[in-house]
């Protein structure tokens, strides 16, 4: 469970976690002037109600941003609920993080099962959309896409899943994810031998408490990806 803090401390915990991600962005030299669009996917199934209810999802919140804040173009962290569907939420911001959870998902949504295909084929949709021409708007900058994905257990959508990772590798989007509780992820363990992929797109690995999630962790194999030949064509 995490410890309430006051707005003006919230703050400052943030502020201290993008030095860490600033110190982690150091050490790798693929990350050092690398810009990169920052995501993040949440499980919003029902087995995840108490993580919500306690703070440890708001926690988890205010970990995630300072790797936008540190490197995104606009400091803001995209944002995508997922359960059997998906809902897309505001960005997460430094002006609107504080209380995020409770203010815009506790008691507005049903929790449903665990499927993955739905919303990452609309993370993989928003990325097309926002760095392509459109007839009104000029393309944003095609920055590859960090996308942080959290879940509590095994989808049951193995087959869709499998396809839009497959789909997705034609892209420079690379999908961390972390399960958290137990080592029952299968599928997910065996992502680094999925084959048919144009690039190996994703990386995985488990932990037992959220609070030990680590920033030097979550940026594994996330470097080695940047400097991949087929990636740095994708940019």
């Amino acid at each position: 469970m995490s410890v309430n803090l006051s707005k003006e401390d919230t703050i400052k915990k943030i502020s201290l976690a993008k030095e860490e991600v600033h110190t982690v962005r150091l050490s790798k030299k693929p990350l050092i002037n690398q810009t990169v669009y920052g995501a993040l996917v949440l499980d919003f199934s029902g087995s995840m109600r108490n993580l919500y209810k306690d703070g440890t999802v708001q926690a988890v919140i205010e970990k995630a941003l300072p790797i936008a804040m540190e490197f995104d173009d606009d400091g803001e962290m995209e944002f995508w609920l997922f359960d059997d569907g998906f809902r897309r939420l505001p960005n997460i911001s430094l002006d609107n993080v504080y209380d995020y959870v409770n203010r815009e998902i506790i008691g507005k949504y049903h929790m449903g099962g665990t499927c993955y295909a739905p919303v990452m084929k609309d993370v993989l949709k928003q990325y097309i959309k926002k760095t392509s021409n459109g007839l009104f708007r000029k393309a944003a900058p095609k920055f590859p896409e960090y996308v942080l994905f959290i879940t509590d257990g095994n989808n049951s959508d193995k087959a869709n899943t499998n396809s839009i990772i497959k789909e997705a590798s034609n892209h420079p989007i690379f999908w961390q994810f972390v399960g958290i509780g137990n080592d029952d992820f299968q599928y997910l363990k065996k992502l680094d031998d999925m084959t048919d992929r144009y690039v190996d797109n994703a990386d995985f690995f488990v932990v037992y408490n959220i609070d030990n999630i680590t920033y030097n962790k979550l940026f594994d194999e996330f470097p080695e990806w940047l400097t991949n030949e087929k990636v740095k064509q994708m940019i």
